[in-house]
């Protein structure tokens, strides 16, 4: 993965190579033809998408085990009550 500075008015950019099957690869390469805009966009929305989908259900469930982890042991004594 490499950074890249860019213009003043854009954000900066990660470079990430990723490995797609090939009828995944044809199928982007068509969608993005058909919709007139790149495949790095295509993959940058379905990314965005995924993450406002998935990411903050993930981190709340992560916290959660986290935390019923590191209090193991009162969450035992609490329950004999």
């Amino acid at each position: 993965m490499s950074t890249t500075a860019t213009h003043k008015d854009t954000q900066a950019t990660t470079a990430l190579t990723v490995r797609l099957p090939a009828e995944l690869a044809d199928a982007l390469k068509n969608y993005a033809f058909i919709t007139e805009t790149s495949g790095n966009d295509v993959i940058k929305r379905a990314v965005i998408e995924y993450l406002r989908a998935h990411a903050q259900t993930d981190m709340v469930r992560a916290a959660f085990d986290r935390a019923l982890q590191q209090h193991a042991i009162a969450f035992e004594k609490l329950a004999d009550l």
